[in-house]
Parts: C-alpha cells; sequence; structure tokens
C-alpha cells in the first residue's frame, strides 16, 4: 500500500511538471507520434532494472542512495538537450532529488558545442583527443581527453544559473592521468577544501569542499622532477547528499566502434560507478550505404558485455536511434535493421529497449517531424523542441515501467 501511494505521488508530480510546459506530448498536438509504443520493453531478463527500481524505491521513501545514471552517445547527447530536460525530470519527479550537474567537459578547447548549462575557460595549451580521429591517445569512456604539457595550466568552470534545479556542488571527481609521468591536479583556491585522496588504480582524484560553489579551477601542478605531462578525460560536480546525478558522455559522430576503441572504458566505469547506463548510439554506424547489421550488433553487444564485466548487474537501456536522411535526399532503411539487432543484443544480455524510431512513426517519420518543426533541416538532429519532447516521452517510459515495478 505504501508503494501505491508513493508511485501516485511521483505520478501527479512528474504529470504536473510536464503540463507546464508546452511541450507536453499532446495525441492531438503530435498525432503522428506512435504514443503505444512509448515504452522501455524488456525482451530478456529484467532483474537489473528491479535492482534499479528498489533502489529508486529506497531514495524516495527513506532518503537514502546516490543513483548514478551515465547516458554514452553521439552529437545528441554532446548538446545536452535531451539529457538536460531528461536529467531535470528524474531529479524533480519528487522532492531533493538533484544530486548534482554531473560529468563535464571543456569542449570549448577544440571550439566545438558546448552544453549551455556551463562555461569553461583555460590557461596554458591543451591538446585534445576525440575517439573519432584517428590518433594514437589513451581515452576512457568519455571518449575525449585534454593534455597539456605545461606546470601550472588551468580549467575553470562555471554553472550558469538553473531555474529549475540548484546544481551547487561540494564534491569533485577529476578523471585523468595517473601513472608516474602526470602531474597532480590541485583546486583552486584550496581553501575550498576539507579533504582530497587520489585514487590511482581507478584514475581520479576527489575533493570534499566546506561548501557550496558553482564554480571551481583546476590546475595542474608538479610534486615530482618526472613528472611532465597531464590527461583529462572529465570532471564531475556533485553532491555529497543522497539523490541522482546524470552523466551526459556524448561525441559529436561516434560510433559503437569509436568507444570500443576506449582502453580504459572499464577502468573509468569503476570509477564513474553508474546504477543506469543509457546507450544512444547508432545514428552514426547505420548513416552509410554500406551499412554491416552483424558488425554493428556484435559493436554494441561488445560495448554492454564490457560495462558488465566491471558491474555484472547494472541496468542497461539500449535506445534505437531515430529515423534520419541519408545526405538529406533518401530516407534511411538501415534503422530498422538495427532495432531488430539491438532487440536481439537486449535480449541476450538482460537490456531494456526504447524504440525512439517506432515512436517516430518508423520510415521517413523524420520529414513528418521536420514540417512540425520538431526536426532540424538536416534531418538527422532535432530541434531545441523536439529534443525536450523526446526527453518527455522517455521520462513518462521510465515512470510507466518504473510504476509496473511498483505495483
Amino acid at each position: 500500500m505504501k508503494k501505491n501511494i508513493l508511485f501516485l505521488i511521483i505520478l501527479l508530480l512528474s504529470v504536473s511538471g510536464l503540463i507546464a510546459q508546452d511541450d507536453y506530448p499532446l495525441q492531438t498536438r503530435y498525432p503522428f507520434v506512435n504514443y503505444d509504443s512509448n515504452v522501455l520493453s524488456f525482451p530478456g531478463d529484467k532483474s537489473a532494472f528491479e535492482t534499479l527500481f528498489a533502489k529508486f524505491d529506497t531514495l524516495i521513501l527513506y532518503g537514502t542512495n546516490h543513483i548514478s545514471v551515465l547516458q554514452i552517445g553521439a552529437s545528441h547527447t554532446q548538446a545536452d538537450i535531451f539529457t538536460a530536460q531528461l536529467r531535470m525530470r528524474l531529479q524533480t519527479m519528487y522532492p531533493g532529488l538533484s544530486a548534482g550537474r554531473g560529468y563535464i567537459f571543456p569542449y570549448n578547447l577544440i571550439n566545438t558545442n558546448s552544453p549551455y548549462s556551463y562555461k569553461a575557460s583555460h590557461t596554458g595549451t591543451w591538446e585534445v583527443c576525440r575517439n573519432v580521429q584517428n590518433k594514437d591517445c589513451i581515452l576512457g569512456v568519455t571518449g575525449i581527453s585534454a593534455t597539456t604539457f605545461s606546470e601550472g595550466s588551468t580549467i575553470s568552470i562555471e554553472l550558469r544559473d538553473n531555474q529549475q534545479v540548484n546544481y551547487d556542488f561540494n564534491y569533485v571527481k577529476i578523471l585523468h592521468s595517473t601513472d608516474s609521468a602526470s602531474f597532480m591536479v590541485n583546486l583552486v583556491p584550496d581553501s575550498l577544501i576539507i579533504s582530497a585522496q587520489t585514487n590511482y588504480e581507478k584514475g581520479y582524484t576527489e575533493f570534499y569542499l566546506n561548501e557550496y560553489v558553482d564554480n571551481i579551477t583546476l590546475r595542474v601542478e608538479r610534486s615530482e622532477l618526472t613528472q611532465n605531462y597531464f590527461s583529462l578525460y572529465g570532471i564531475f560536480l556533485e553532491d555529497t547528499y543522497p539523490g541522482i546525478v546524470f552523466h551526459p558522455v556524448g561525441i559529436n559522430g561516434a560510433s559503437t566502434h569509436s568507444f570500443l576503441k576506449c582502453t580504459l572504458l572499464e577502468q573509468q566505469i569503476e570509477a564513474i560507478n553508474p546504477d543506469w547506463v543509457i546507450f544512444a548510439l547508432g545514428t552514426n554506424d547505420g548513416y552509410t550505404s554500406n551499412f554491416d547489421s552483424i558488425a554493428f550488433k556484435n559493436n554494441m553487444q561488445s560495448l554492454v558485455k564490457r560495462i558488465k564485466l566491471v558491474k555484472p548487474n547494472i541496468a542497461i537501456t539500449i535506445i534505437v536511434p531515430n529515423d534520419v536522411y541519408y545526405k538529406r535526399r533518401y530516407a534511411n532503411p538501415n534503422t530498422a535493421i538495427q532495432a531488430h539487432m539491438i532487440r536481439e543484443v537486449a535480449k541476450q544480455e538482460g537490456c531494456s529497449v526504447w524504440n525512439m524510431y517506432e515512436i517516430m512513426g518508423g520510415y521517413n517519420s523524420s520529414a513528418v517531424w521536420l514540417d512540425y518543426n520538431l526536426m532540424a533541416y538536416d534531418k538527422i538532429h532535432f530541434s531545441n523542441t523536439g529534443y525536450i519532447y523526446l526527453a518527455d516521452l522517455f521520462f513518462t517510459a521510465f515512470i510507466d515501467a518504473y510504476g509496473n515495478f511498483m505495483n
């Protein structure tokens, strides 16, 4: 009875939040959307999600538990519009669930698009490597690194005001190189720091702060004469109180193969310690006239297995890519094949599936979404309205799945 009442409260809070938005998915507004397909489906074993939903129960009922969500994707994720909306939905579905902004990276180092929610600046010279490049560099689950050879180089992060969720933080985790040749990292001013500790095995340094702040500067420092470089893989801004934190890891142009190249993937999964991983990959795999469906399936399954090697009972959701146009002129038949392959992987590995392709309306539906100003003219990416709308749909599917567990 307690769980049923709790779910009713969550549902009312969630729906009231959705209605307050102009982009609430009303069928009368977007009649072409396949609302019946807006579900988290479980083709195989779903025990990992029963564990995840039990953690949500404990967090909401008793105010204990820290739930970490990691989304791994390409340009849809790097833009952090879909993920920002989903993060806000998860953190506001019940009072007091926010545990921080999560993963960020100073993308402006390579003059590429950055999420709106923060500003980044730097001093010193930094070299950036991404998993979509043919470069010989070490990468982890974030798919990107920034390396400097200059002691004293800094990176500063300042969060923008967010009217819906307060993302001030009192805990910072920095994923970075930790071998004997690597500089160490510190925060300035160091008067903020209560304690700091470097985990050399898992590759990170964590800082506990004596107050909540909305900006931070990291500085690389030499502690031994043999140290001559520093590689940054990601910055994680969190709250030490129980709640939900959402990490959007995205690299423009990335495919499943791109993340398979990341040799530190397992180490950094262990460092991030997510409870739920969402894969939003596949658009770039299928954006070709020579699509290899077996290679795509094997790559996706390999990614899942590498995650589960570290966390065997982790909840994993695979998002089927959206309908796209190839070279803006030709409707792409490959996504329907990808949907089938993803379902096979999910059945074999105990993952859930959110079929964005089918929800959109399937083959050639992106043309209709463009007519309704939900997509960009490239018929690959979405408009801001489209991304927010899709995040609302995904959140609704999650709430329905969680409700089925609670009942």
